[in-house]
């Protein structure tokens, strides 16, 4: 599914209208009327309830007054504040103004002196609806519309947002003023970049897409490069297992990982690269940690090599593992590798000179921030696991700026460097060279644990070493990290969940988005 700034959301309406000949009224009737549907299907009560509806002079406002009108006709109580000059309202959102004023709905034009009835109002409301602002606001909501969103959230009752939350920037998820806080969003057509990124995505409560005629043509456009993951997308990029095949058919996969006190980041990477269907998984380690791993793992082979009096590979390795990696699919290098100084130029060396793909993690991005050039002289396909604070190494910025600027900061990279991009995060964001961009919602605080990258990057690897390309087992990847990352969850709870908790639900994440069956022959 795409996901569209506030500018192409306008082309998109524009040529529906003007190329496609569906008037201006026909949208706001389908966006009115598609949202009191959402809302009977949410409130069984609907009825029952005191709905009071707060529109704005545009078409926000306008889907307002249709909702109105279909409340009224369903037999629940509404009444309608708005908060422009009813002369003001112009063009769509006019007729439908003029359409609830004749059938006799209560209408009150709001102002500033009448703010203690209005907070009156939304007390005795079971329900409110915003539609004031839309997707065209930037900058902070200020004067009387900014005073009824504070009275509106400081009354904690249910509300529905029209599109978007009123106060929320749709292109960047920013937010510099007063901000309703939806219990539902109910958005049109395709979702803005704005509900999906925080901090504006805490300002949403549950989103509900909802289709208002648009032509698909238009919502399905290849120039629109940024999308959102879903199921029904990773399910098409996951490398097929035909029956006739082996262990060889299904790729190896090389790990390096660990370091003494790291071993951890070895197990939890090379464990999830198996769990995730590689054929054969081989984790490198410094030698003298060797005998450890081998009692850690049992189907993940071990290779013991050169290491450092610090417990981490040595530069010595090098040999080795160039010759060793012209026999895998792909390598997946950093988790708990360590920052000694010796380690980082042996990463960096390798990275450089791999013949296969890679999937670069936690301290071997550490290496490359050292060295950003090396990633114009790779010979193969890479990608980058960063999260924020080694994505603001990498490119020698604050994080703060990598937070407030993820979207850009992850194309940037990725065209720059003509590589693949994870920048991991609640909303992980994924790169590719051409500019596209595509979000995974993760909304999941147990995920923020340590290992539970290790995790990702092992999903990665294994996914490219069955046949996937980079940006398919990104996507997949990631998909399918946060899945597990839920069934964790549900499991152990946000508060007590581990990696470990994530790398066990691994396979059946699998199962949930293969929608497998067990025969019974």
């Amino acid at each position: 599914m795409k996901v569209v700034t506030s500018q192409q959301i306008k082309e998109i309406d524009q040529k529906a209208i003007e190329e496609y000949g569906i008037s201006g009224l026909t949208l706001m009737e389908n966006a009115g009327s598609r949202i009191f549907q959402n809302m009977k299907n949410i409130y069984p009560d609907l009825k029952l309830k005191e709905v009071v509806i707060f529109a704005g002079s545009g078409n926000n406002g306008g889907d307002g007054f249709v909702i109105a009108r279909h409340l009224y006709n369903y037999g629940t109580k509404v009444k309608v504040f708005l908060l422009s000059p009813f002369n003001k309202i112009k063009g769509e959102a006019k007729v439908n103004l003029n359409l609830i004023n004749e059938m006799g709905i209560e209408l009150i034009e709001v102002k500033t002196e009448e703010l203690k009835k209005i907070q009156e109002a939304i007390q005795n409301s079971d329900l409110i609806v915003d539609a004031i602002l839309g997707t065209g606001l930037h900058g902070k909501v200020i004067g009387l519309k900014a005073e009824i969103i504070d009275l509106i959230n400081v009354a904690k009752k249910e509300v529905v947002a029209v599109d978007i939350p009123s106060g929320l920037d749709a292109d960047i998820g920013k937010i510099e003023g007063p901000c309703i806080k939806a219990t539902y969003t109910v958005t049109l057509a395709l979702p803005k970049i704005g509900l999906l990124i925080y901090p504006g995505a805490s300002y949403v409560g549950k989103i509900i897409i909802e289709n208002i005629g648009i032509p698909s043509y238009l919502l399905e456009n290849r120039k629109l490069k940024i999308n959102l993951v879903t199921k029904e997308m990773v399910k098409t990029l996951l490398p097929l297992r035909p029956i006739y095949s082996h262990k060889g058919s299904f790729g190896k996969v090389l790990i390096l990982a660990g370091s003494v006190g790291m071993t951890g980041a070895a197990f939890l990477t090379s464990e999830a690269a198996l769990r995730s269907g590689a054929g054969i998984v081989v984790l490198g380690i410094p030698q003298s940690l060797n005998s450890i791993m081998e009692v850690k793992l049992t189907e993940v082979m071990t290779l013991p090599l050169a290491e450092t009096e610090n417990q981490s590979l040595k530069e010595d390795a090098e040999e080795t593992i160039l010759k060793l990696i012209k026999k895998f699919s792909v390598l997946g290098i950093g988790p708990g590798i360590s920052r000694q100084l010796e380690t980082q130029r042996l990463v960096r060396k390798i990275i450089e000179k791999s013949t296969i793909p890679l999937v670069v993690d936690a301290d071997a991005i550490y290496a490359l921030s050292e060295d950003p050039t090396i990633l114009k002289k790779i010979k193969a396909p890479l990608l980058i696991t960063p999260h924020p604070g080694e994505m603001a190494k990498l490119t020698n910025k604050d994080i703060n700026y990598i937070l407030d600027n993820q979207l850009n900061i992850a194309r940037e990279v990725a065209q720059e460097y003509g590589i693949i991009v994870v920048l991991k995060g609640a909303r992980t964001i994924i790169a590719n060279q051409e500019g596209e961009i595509y979000i995974n919602i993760g909304d999941n605080s147990g995920m923020a644990t340590g290992g539970s990258g290790d995790v990702l990057t092992g999903i990665i690897s294994s996914l490219i070493a069955q046949g996937a390309n980079n940006l398919s087992a990104a996507i997949a990847g990631v998909y399918i990290h946060s899945q597990a990352g839920n069934l964790a969850r549900n499991i152990k709870g946000e508060r007590g969940m581990i990696a470990g908790d994530i790398l066990s639900q691994v396979p059946q994440a699998f199962l949930n988005i293969e929608d497998y069956v067990i025969s019974d022959v």
